[in-house]
Formats: C-alpha cells, structure tokens, sequence
C-alpha cells in the first residue's frame, strides 16, 4: 500500500498539470491552423509530427530512469559513456523517423488525393522540426530524470506524462518555425 500511495502523491499533480498542458497546446494548435494551411498538405504532418515526439522521447526517458535505477547509470552528465550513447540514439532514430514522416507524408498527401507541397519540402520540415524539437527535449528530459531521482522522487512517475506534454508544444513551435523557414526560401 505504501508503493501505491507513493506513486499516486507522485504522479497526481504531475497528471493534473498536464491535462491543462494539453488543453492549451491545443488551444495553441486552433490557432495556428489557418497559418500551417499557407502550405499544401502540412496539416498531414502534425498528429505525425507530435505523436513520433512523445514516443521517441518517452523510449529515451524511460531507458534513462531505467538505468537510474539499475545504477547503471548515475544522476551526472561528465563520464556517462551509457547516457551519451542513449542521447545518440534517441538523436539518430529522430533523424530517421522524422525523414520517413516527411516521405510518408507526401505519399499520403498523393493517395488521398490532396494537393502536396513535394516531398523535398515534407521531407526538410518534418526533419527540422524532428530534430529541433528532439535535442531540446533530450536535454529536458535528462535534466528532469537526474533531477527527480536526486530528489527521491521516481522518474517513472513523472517524466512520460511531462515530457509528451512538452513535447506537444515543442514539436508544435518546431513544426510551425520550419514552415515558416521553407516558406521564407
């Protein structure tokens, strides 16, 4: 009963914050709309875009605060050969992933019979903001992993409901900051 109290005074505001984090994203999501249409095709790539985000990042986070508590790895940036080859990893699979959503998501564009922007322009948004979005919410999440396990509280409680949130509205600020660039050349 101890673990579950626990993990429900851990998780509790954390879940509550992020529902209101969500609602707002969205808010900001509605009204963005009408700028993201200025390209044909673009608004294919968001639920992509912010749902390969939280993945991603929930796969790195949770390696992370597995090996935390494992004592694999230790709350510390300087000599983590284990931390540094899981921020490559989750850097490489962003790249890639973000690469086929970009492709994916002309070809879908195509097949549904939508006008398409090409899929050069998918491509370089989708892996702009993928990346973009990515490295800063690596650097997010492993700063709130050592953080939360320093201060005795379970990272597994918090950082997947946390770090999608985030992620939500960063992938959202990449998406629209990468529109903006390719609309721009």
């Amino acid at each position: 009963m101890k673990v579950f109290n626990e993990i429900i005074r851990q998780s509790l505001p954390v879940l509550f914050i992020c529902i209101f984090g969500e609602i707002l994203a969205g808010v900001f999501l509605m009204n963005i709309e009408n700028y993201l249409n200025v390209l044909p095709g673009i608004l294919i790539l968001v639920p992509a875009v912010m749902g390969t985000r939280g993945n991603i990042l929930g796969t790195v986070s949770t390696r992370l605060t597995s090996a935390l508590h494992l004592g694999s790895i230790y709350p510390r940036i300087r000599k983590n050969p284990l931390l540094k080859t899981n921020i490559k990893a989750g850097i490489l699979l962003s790249i890639l992933i973000s690469l086929i959503t970009g492709i994916a998501a002309h070809f879908a564009c195509l097949g549904l019979g939508f006008q398409s922007m090409g899929i050069l322009k998918f491509a370089f948004i989708s892996l702009m903001a993928g990346f973009l979005s990515d490295f800063s919410l690596i650097i997010l999440s492993v700063f709130i992993c050592f953080v939360s396990f320093k201060r005795n509280i379970d990272p597994d409680n918090i950082i997947i409901p946390t770090i999608t949130t985030i992620s939500d509205f960063t992938s959202i600020f990449f998406l629209l900051m990468s529109v903006y660039i390719v609309q721009a050349i």
